[in-house]
């Protein structure tokens, strides 16, 4: 057989052959089973080294691991069996002597034809794939890890095909929805079909963005959850989403114990507030009830000081400014529109008018101090942000407070120079981590380069607004001085006041406003009767009602040529009210007052020729906003 294959010039062929096949190669006799020509590969890498004697086929299956020797057997030992084939393939796994890992050849055996030979031969290519079988293997494991963790998870996973059909869900899916994997594939069934689904039921099959988000989902039961949803999309070469994943999670509870914390700490500072404003209250209403006490006993002696009766009064006037203007700051502070409404102020009142609310956000371990320039100062800015601004840096949720420590923050005003006035805020008791965000800082003008922090960074914005300065400065490692640089005004701008008009002005206005007909709209008794006290005053006595659907009925018998209406009343507010008397009268003079103006717009009503005052008024300002409603101011 050798000689024929010398003769025939086949031993030249399997020389060059290896050159042009990187594996092994081998040829053998089918019926002797002798392997006539291998090349270096083969006998390097399957021990096929015997010089003295012929090797055979059948010597590989020393070598053959015991779970596939009987299919090595089957296949590449036994030939007449599957001689009428002409490609026989398969993979084997291998145990080589002094290696310990197991070893995958792919053994690939062909029939061979060769000229002057009456028999046939096979030649076997074989190939080492143990990397691509190893490989296999290790995706075919992480298949089964992946479909284990898929089975088993915590949360809802599923796979929705592109159009939004379920093609798998795990249990927890189940658990958190109440759908069945059957009853999601009905329900998509009808979808398909154009059978009517409720909305409820559609949106399990709607689209979403791939991503994060919080969202609310109907269970089958129809009971409403909070969930926790993440969408992936798995792609294909072209780009789009074969399929995606879906992640689910029920936060029902959890939302449920975050509202109620929220709920609890809003309580707790609402407690706190309520706390700090009767505290100053009780401040304002001292002088109030002990100088209105001591003038009443003076008058019932029948001997008194005019001059010390005024002072009384003078002090009485002071306790109820001061709470007057404490309730309008808090009242404006609530306001929902963040709405830039900049004006003339003193800054000292505002932040005197702002200790309540700062006081009820700070931790219970940190003490706020004071210090007010003795002189005022006026600046233009909007008093309810700026107010808002002092709460955010110095609750602890822009720099942070350490509950371990004892905290204080002291806020003083005074001027820079002769154009600027400063509020200085200094802070002890931050955390550690707080502070070591401020590390790189030395005195930095956030107005020259980006600031980092978004809080801040909005605060310097307002800052800058107000043509001002926003600075942050640390002196000592484990302090933070913040400066605010505010434009100094001159005087003090009256809001609502007009030039007076001296030629069309009579002699005695309030002679002239007495003829006319005045009403009153107050569903508060008292209210009512002072305003109409006020009034009396000046000779004017109004009709007063306790209604506004009383005075509508009021107008068929009479029109009014002024009316001052509360806002909010039961049945008809106070501004519905005056714009149907316009309908009558349009030339009516009208003020309308509450103690709350979220939602109107001052400005709009203005051009209505309807006046806006906030509760409580005051003597001054009722009788200039009456007199400027008539346009003798």
């Amino acid at each position: 057989m050798q000689t024929n294959l010398e003769a025939s010039g086949m031993i030249e062929f399997f020389k060059v052959l290896p050159n042009l096949f990187s594996g092994g190669v081998y040829l053998t006799d089918p019926k002797s089973g002798k392997i006539l020509f291998s090349n270096d590969f083969f006998k390097n890498n399957l021990g096929c080294h015997k010089s003295t004697e012929e090797c055979l086929e059948s010597d590989l299956l020393q070598w053959v691991a015991e779970e596939d020797k009987a299919n090595f057997k089957e296949q590449f030992l036994f030939p007449n069996k599957h001689f009428d084939r002409d490609t026989i393939q398969g993979d084997y796994r291998f145990r080589m002597p002094n290696e310990i890992l197991v070893r995958w050849f792919q053994f690939e055996k062909r029939k061979v034809n060769i000229p002057k030979m009456d028999s046939q031969l096979q030649i076997v290519f074989v190939r080492d794939v143990t990397n691509e079988k190893t490989n296999e293997i290790n995706i075919v494991e992480q298949i089964q890890f992946f479909l284990g963790l898929f089975e088993n998870a915590s949360v809802g996973m599923a796979l929705q095909d592109w159009e939004g059909g379920y093609f798998r869900i795990n249990p927890r899916f189940t658990e958190i929805t109440g759908y069945s994997f059957q009853n999601l594939t009905d329900l998509n069934i009808k979808r398909i079909k154009g059978e009517p689904i409720s909305e409820e039921e559609m949106e399990y099959f709607g689209f979403f963005k791939e991503g994060v988000e919080e969202s609310r989902l109907t269970r089958k039961d129809g009971r409403r959850i909070n969930v926790y949803r993440r969408i992936s999309a798995f792609r294909n070469s072209q780009g789009k989403p074969d399929f995606y994943y879906v992640f689910l999670d029920d936060v029902t509870e959890k939302k449920q114990l975050e509202s109620y914390q929220l709920h609890s700490q809003k309580m707790e500072t609402i407690g706190s507030l309520a706390t700090n404003i009767a505290h100053d209250l009780n401040n304002y209403l001292q002088p109030i009830h002990v100088f209105s006490q001591l003038g009443e006993e003076q008058i019932k002696l029948g001997k008194f000081d005019e001059s010390k009766i005024l002072e009384y009064f003078g002090k009485i006037r002071m306790g109820a400014d001061n709470a007057r203007s404490m309730i309008h700051r808090i009242i404006q502070y609530s306001k929902v529109k963040d709405e830039n409404s900049s004006a003339k102020i003193e800054i000292s009142s505002v932040i005197e008018s702002a200790i309540p609310l700062v006081n009820a956000g700070l931790p219970k371990n940190v003490e706020a101090q004071f210090d007010f320039y003795k002189t005022p100062l006026y600046t233009k800015l909007d008093a309810v942000r700026f107010s808002k601004i002092l709460c955010e840096l110095t609750s602890g949720g822009l720099l942070v407070w350490d509950d371990r420590k004892r905290g204080l923050v002291r806020i003083q005003t005074s001027p820079a120079d002769e154009y600027k006035l400063l509020v200085s805020m200094e802070f002890t008791g931050l955390s550690l981590p707080s502070l070591s965000g401020l590390n790189t800082l030395d005195f930095v003008n956030f107005g020259e380069e980006e600031f980092q922090w978004t809080g801040m960074h909005l605060i310097n914005r307002y800052v800058k607004n107000w043509g001002g300065e926003f600075y942050i400065e640390k002196p000592e490692p484990m302090t933070v001085l913040i400066h605010i640089f505010l434009p100094l005004e001159e005087g003090q701008i009256l809001l609502g006041a007009k030039k007076t008009n001296q030629e069309n002005k009579p002699k005695d206005v309030w002679s002239v406003i007495s003829e006319k007909e005045i009403w009153i709209v107050e569903d508060d008794e008292a209210a009512s009767e002072a305003i109409s006290f006020v009034l009396s005053q000046k000779q004017i006595f109004p009709k007063v009602f306790r209604t506004a659907t009383s005075a509508l009925e009021n107008v068929k018998n009479i029109v009014p040529d002024f009316i001052l209406s509360d806002y909010r009343m039961r049945e008809i507010n106070g501004l519905s009210l005056i714009r149907n008397i316009k309908k009558v009268n349009p030339n009516l003079s009208a003020i309308l007052y509450t103690g709350n103006m979220e939602g109107l717009d001052s400005e709009e009503l203005d051009r209505e020729g309807i006046l806006v005052r906030s509760k409580p008024i005051s003597v001054d300002e009722l009788y200039e906003t009456i007199l400027l409603s008539f346009g003798f101011l």
